[in-house]
Order: structure tokens, then sequence, then C-alpha cells
């Protein structure tokens, strides 16, 4: 093989990794939040974002029964209690389910 043959292969195949790389980094962030009142009924759980994990705004991010993810304001944002409200009793609903006194 001549050697840009060889130097085309090893050059494809460098991008390649690195095209690899990149596709399995990507976060699942909230790229914004709404502060629309989320009720609590349709919530499961939640997940606190935060700027170290990688996403550019932090979030609280509530996951419904149906998998859906709502990307709601932090929860040490005072201007929006219900977060905060909504996260304690989702803690205490998980406390209770795991036989926390």
């Amino acid at each position: 093989m001549s050697n840009a043959v060889v130097a085309l292969l090893v050059f494809s195949a460098l991008l390649w990794n690195n095209a690899q790389a990149f596709s399995n980094t990507a976060a699942d962030c909230c790229l914004t939040t709404s502060d629309t009142l989320v009720p609590r009924r349709i919530v499961d759980s939640y997940i606190i974002q935060t700027l170290d994990s990688g996403c550019p705004v932090p979030a609280t991010v509530f996951i419904t029964k149906k998998n859906r993810k709502l990307c709601s304001p932090p929860v040490n944002d005072l201007r929006y209690q219900w977060v905060l409200k909504l996260v304690e009793y989702l803690d205490n609903r998980s406390a209770k389910s795991n036989g926390a006194h």
C-alpha cells in the first residue's frame, strides 16, 4: 500500500474514534425551565440538574409517571416555593415507602 492510503486509513480511524467519544458524552439536560406549577399527582420522581453536571442551566427535573421530564426552576429559587414543596413531598413519600421512620 502506498503511504497516502495508509495515512488516509489512520486519519479515518482517528476521526471515527473521536466521533464515537463525543456521541457517548451527550448529556440529557434542560436548556430552559418553566415556572408552570407541576401537579404532584403526575410526578413519580425528580433529579437535580446542576451546572457541575455539564448542563447550561440549574434545574429541578420532575419525572412523570409517563416518564416525561419536566424542567422546573432550581429547588433553591425562593420565587418558586412550589418546587421545594413538591421535592419535600417526593422525599417524604420515598422515605415512607422505604420503611424509614
